[in-house]
C-alpha cells in the first residue's frame, strides 16, 4: 500500500479528511481489505480460544460493517459512494486496531494486573472507542449528508450491536 492512502487515513481520523478524498480503487481495496483483516487477527487472537474462531469474528465483522454501510447509503441514495466509504471504515480500521493492539497483548498477557493498571486499560478502551464513534460519524457524516449528531446516534448503535452480536457469536462458538 502506498503511503498517500496511509496518510488519508489518519487524516481522516483527525477528521480533517473525507472518504471522497480518498482515490476510487477496487485495487486499493483489496489491499486494506487483506490487512484490516490480518490486524484484526492479531487483535483477536489473544483472547480468542482459537483461529477459527478469530476468523468467524472477523468475517461476522466485515459483513456487518458491509451491510450496515450499504443500508446506510440505499437509505440516503448514495449507494454510488460505498467503495470509498467502506475504504474509509476499513483504513481508519486498520488504524485502530493497530492502536488497541498493544493494550489487548497486556490484558491477555495472563499477569496479574493491578487495580489501577486495569481502570488504565479500561479507560484507554473508552477513549478509543469513544474516538472510533466519532470517526466512522464523520465518515457516515460526508457519504450520506447528514448532521453530525444523527450519524453519531448511527454509528454509537453500530458498534453496540456489533459488540453484541460478536458477543452472542462467541458464546455460540463455546458452546459448539
Amino acid at each position: 500500500m502506498n503511503v498517500l492512502p496511509a496518510l488519508s487515513f489518519i487524516r481522516i481520523m483527525g477528521l480533517l479528511s473525507a472518504p471522497q478524498d480518498l482515490p476510487y480503487s477496487k485495487s486499493l481495496l483489496r489491499q486494506v481489505l487483506f490487512i484490516y483483516f490480518v490486524s484484526g487477527l492479531l487483535v483477536l487472537l489473544p483472547g480468542t480460544s482459537d483461529l477459527f474462531t478469530a476468523v468467524v469474528l472477523m468475517l461476522l465483522d466485515l459483513a456487518m460493517l458491509t451491510g450496515f454501510l450499504k443500508f446506510c447509503l440505499y437509505t440516503r441514495n448514495t449507494s454510488t459512494r460505498f467503495l470509498q466509504t467502506f475504504i474509509a471504515c476499513l483504513g481508519v480500521g486498520v488504524l485502530f486496531q493497530l492502536l488497541a493492539l498493544p493494550l489487548v497483548l497486556v490484558m491477555n498477557t495472563g499477569a496479574e494486573l493491578s487495580q489501577a493498571n486495569n481502570a488504565l486499560g479500561a479507560l484507554f478502551y473508552f477513549l478509543l472507542l469513544s474516538w472510533q464513534v466519532t470517526v466512522i460519524a464523520h465518515i457516515l457524516r460526508h457519504a450520506m449528508n447528514m448532521q453530525m449528531t444523527l450519524t453519531l446516534l448511527l454509528s454509537f448503535s453500530y458498534v453496540l450491536l456489533v459488540i453484541y452480536i460478536s458477543n452472542q457469536a462467541v458464546i455460540l462458538l463455546a458452546a459448539s
